[in-house]
């Protein structure tokens, strides 16, 4: 019966279209979910900043021993339109026509139906606190911008990766560089010399930056290399992007330097100039192996007869900002498979396993 009401749950909330920025009718239902189970909500107006129509949701619900966050976000990747599920042989997925939006609705559904199970028994547990979140999509936006004085846990679980048994202990910091090189624009065929082609003095800047995995513990990415304009004018203008992420601040503050300096020395040849932006989406994200969390998730985990694994990812999720706010967060694998998809799925049975994990974390006093 449980089972069969946690697959209705997460009928209903997939169905409810989220793309980010587009969250409000979601944000409604789950502000009403959890103000039907009595719990203490709170809506945290995060959407101008974050440029959606909705709001974080803040919730909390009295017990016994040191409170416990559940975090997930409410937002999806387009296609997030119109979804139709369908459930075969166990595994609900899309039509096909668009994503299912089990990242991150498989979360919220198995935090909602675990916290209703609570009430329902009427059973001692620990005071719980909710925060789901608007954004998380296109830059962790919401959990950036929470209002963290709402929240007294210390501790997090947060419902937002893929892997059974998988617990996310590490991330990276990462930084978002947006650089613009500016040249001189002449007549390519009556006066190239005296023009200074923007698109080679950027050429010559990325041929020297290293790309992919620069060492044990970073990466960096060029993309987006753009220079709009006539196709007989040298080109005086050129911009491109850079997505650099490291485990350790120290290393990636020498990788900035080094761009920087690659940058300098490549306008320096060209007689060229530059600027760039730095977009800090997130810090560096590290719970020990040995945290209360992570000990009690092991052990659950066993008694679910699951393989626990400590892992890092290179991937962001709202753990970071939680602990950048002092909150130390772990995130944890629901089952969704090929989320970002239109092949995304997840299994009944997975479905069920996180709302059990949620619901022994709660037990916990």
């Amino acid at each position: 019966m449980a089972k069969d009401r946690l697959v209705e749950r997460f009928l209903k909330y997939v169905t409810c279209g989220s793309e980010s920025r587009c969250e409000l009718p979601f944000c409604e239902m789950v502000e009403s979910d959890l103000r039907a189970l009595g719990m203490e909500v709170t809506i945290d107006r995060v959407g101008p900043p974050c440029g959606s129509n909705g709001y974080n949701v803040i919730a909390s619900l009295p017990g016994s021993g040191n409170p416990l966050l559940f975090c997930a976000h409410m937002d999806t990747v387009d296609p997030g339109k119109n979804i139709r599920p369908v459930i075969e042989d166990g595994v609900i997925r899309s039509n096909g026509d668009t994503i299912l939006g089990s990242d991150d609705k498989s979360g919220i559904a198995a935090a909602i139906e675990a916290l209703s199970e609570i009430v329902e028994s009427g059973a001692p547990h620990r005071t719980v606190e909710v925060l789901f979140t608007v954004c998380e999509e296109i830059g962790l936006l919401g959990s950036k911008h929470a209002d963290y004085s709402k929240l007294k846990s210390k501790e997090a679980v947060v419902l937002d990766s893929s892997m059974r048994g998988c617990i996310v202990n590490r991330a990276p910091a990462m930084i978002v560089l947006d650089v613009s090189i500016a040249g001189k624009a002449a007549h390519a065929a009556m006066n190239p010399k005296s023009g200074i082609n923007a698109i080679k003095v950027a050429a010559d800047a990325i041929a020297q930056i290293p790309c992919g995995n620069v060492d044990e513990n970073s990466t960096v990415n060029v993309a987006n290399l753009l220079a709009p304009g006539k196709y007989n004018i040298v080109p005086d203008r050129a911009s491109f992007q850079m997505d650099v992420r490291s485990f350790e601040e120290e290393t990636l503050q020498s990788h900035l330097l080094f761009i920087e300096r690659t940058l300098a020395d490549a306008c320096d040849k060209y007689g060229a100039s530059y600027a760039m932006e730095q977009q800090r989406h997130s810090d560096v994200l590290y719970v020990p192996e040995d945290s209360d969390i992570i000990r009690k998730l092991t052990a659950i985990y066993e008694k679910l007869d699951l393989t626990p694994r400590i892992e890092s990812t290179y991937g962001g999720s709202d753990a970071t900002w939680l602990n950048a706010n002092g909150i130390s967060a772990v995130n944890i694998g629901t089952g969704m498979a090929d989320a970002h998809s239109v092949s995304e799925h997840i299994s009944v049975d997975d479905l069920h396993t996180t709302k059990e994990i949620v619901l022994s974390l709660i037990r916990e006093t």
